[in-house]
């Protein structure tokens, strides 16, 4: 191998060495800010998700006066619509969805990341070890 051959490798290696670090790094602290936010702080993961707190647009609370029957089952069902729309929105049960994917997200960040470095990191210390036994 050339000097310059040489050296393009060495920058390749320490430069994919560096980033799979960095996504490793990445991945690791979102699924510890993930933990955190779950085990310590809950309050601070609740305000993290918007659309926890979206509420979809609906006319004032219709009465049931002078409707006829048809009317008034079309407006029972969509009060029972709103209020399984909102318990499936609102609490743990909005929250737990986004946390499972950010922790999703991470792990497959670690998963794919860790190896990389590792393999990359491992062929840099061979080398410097071959330098080492060649001089």
């Amino acid at each position: 191998m050339t000097t310059k051959t040489k050296l393009i490798r060495t920058i390749y290696l320490y430069a994919v060495a560096l980033v799979s670090l960095i996504f490793t790094g990445i991945g690791a602290g979102t699924i510890l800010n993930t933990g955190l936010k779950y085990y310590l702080f809950p309050e601070a993961e609740k305000k993290s998700y918007f659309d926890c707190n979206y509420q979809p647009p609906m006319a004032a609370y219709p009465s049931k006066e002078g409707t006829t029957p048809e009317q008034k089952e079309q407006i029972d069902a969509m009060i029972k619509d709103y209020k399984k729309w909102k318990e499936e929105r609102t609490g743990d049960n909005c929250i737990r969805p986004a946390r499972q994917n950010k922790i999703i997200d991470a792990l497959t960040m670690l998963i794919i990341a860790l190896p990389i470095c590792l393999f990359h990191w491992r062929i840099i210390k061979k080398d410097k070890k071959d330098k080492e036994e060649n001089n």
